[in-house]
């Protein structure tokens, strides 16, 4: 897992692509810092939402798998600036417009090739890192920090918050961990399993499903051993076990973590959101009646519950959540 050095100057395009009453919304480019990105992937992109007024709080926000949870999560980051709060939405590596050539989107973060996986996991959090840095740069940052995780973004956002201690909450939504678990029994990851009748052992180690997670899961009692995640980066651990939340879990404040949780969550099998929950020290967490994805389109409980872990109590900024934007033509 490689490191984001600090850089002295980012080198970046931006401009504005919409605009309202109480926000202002900019696309930001810039080539990762990832040294050998795949094809696709080479252009960091993050999308920026700014309050008009001067904000309370600044928060990350990293999506999910796929293309489909992307819109419903802008729309919530549009809210949030109408809210006060300035909000830097990355486009993680080999999603939707940084899609890895000839492939598609969210695919190749559970794959049989294990080394495009590692390389896709590590692109995702060089590049989290790298938008900290540029955010503290260009003024973007504010004290009151916050990391929200989707899915996938749950995942990257535990590795991210042991690496880095920019943030002072970090909110993860319906996430799991123990990789091996999730790419033979996840009903969303069944495309892999599909993968894999295609290839032979000698091809990919996890073609094997029993001897990889037997090896697996001898290599996770390992974890217990590790002081530091250097440590754990120089071991002789399954390498998908370097790029698995629950490898890093134990390097993170559980009083800083928030963990939201789904009953009726289909996609991530139980025991990989309890075996993160657990890694984690069992940090605070709230069980929400819904599944996987079914509550999306009830961004304002989500925005609620971020602007209540940041400690905004402002009842005119909660409100704030509940208008509807007005977006300027010019």
């Amino acid at each position: 897992m490689l490191a984001f050095e600090q850089k002295e100057v980012f080198s970046f395009t931006s401009g504005y692509i919409l605009k309202g009453k109480n926000f202002r919304t900019s696309i930001v480019r810039y080539p990762t810092f990832y040294p050998k990105p795949l094809a696709g992937t080479e252009t960091m992109e993050l999308y920026l939402f700014q309050p008009r007024e001067k904000p309370v709080g600044t928060v990350v926000l990293l999506h999910g798998l796929g293309t489909l949870n992307i819109p419903f999560l802008m729309w919530m980051s549009i809210h949030m600036a109408s809210a006060g709060v300035n909000v830097i939405f990355p486009i993680l590596p080999g999603n939707f417009t940084r899609t890895i050539h000839k492939s598609t989107s969210g695919r190749d973060y559970f794959s049989t090739d294990l080394e495009k996986m590692k390389t896709l996991w590590e692109t995702a959090v060089v590049d989290v890192l790298s938008v900290v840095e540029l955010a503290k740069q260009q003024g973007w940052w504010h004290e009151n920090s916050c990391l929200v995780g989707y899915c996938l973004g749950g995942m990257i956002a535990v590795i991210v918050s042991a690496k880095s201690q920019d943030f002072k909450k970090t909110i993860l939504i319906t996430a799991g961990g123990d990789i091996a678990t999730l790419m033979w029994y996840s009903p969303t990851l069944a495309y892999f399993r599909r993968d894999v009748k295609k290839v032979s052992i000698l091809e990919s180690e996890v073609a094997d499903k029993n001897t990889f997670l037997k090896i697996y899961a001898e290599d996770i009692k390992k974890l217990s051993q590790f002081q530091s995640v250097e440590e754990l980066l120089n071991s002789d651990v399954h390498p998908l076990l370097k790029i698995d939340p629950i490898a890093y879990a134990k390097f993170i404040d559980k009083s800083n973590v928030v963990f939201v949780e789904a009953l009726f969550d289909k996609a991530l099998p139980r025991q990989t959101r309890r075996v993160l929950w657990e890694a984690l020290g069992k940090p605070k967490r709230y069980l929400i009646p819904s599944g996987h994805v079914t509550w999306l389109p009830f961004q304002y409980f989500l925005g609620n519950l971020i602007l209540k872990e940041m400690n905004i109590k402002d009842l005119k900024r909660r409100l704030k959540l509940l208008e509807k934007p007005k977006v300027e033509e010019k």
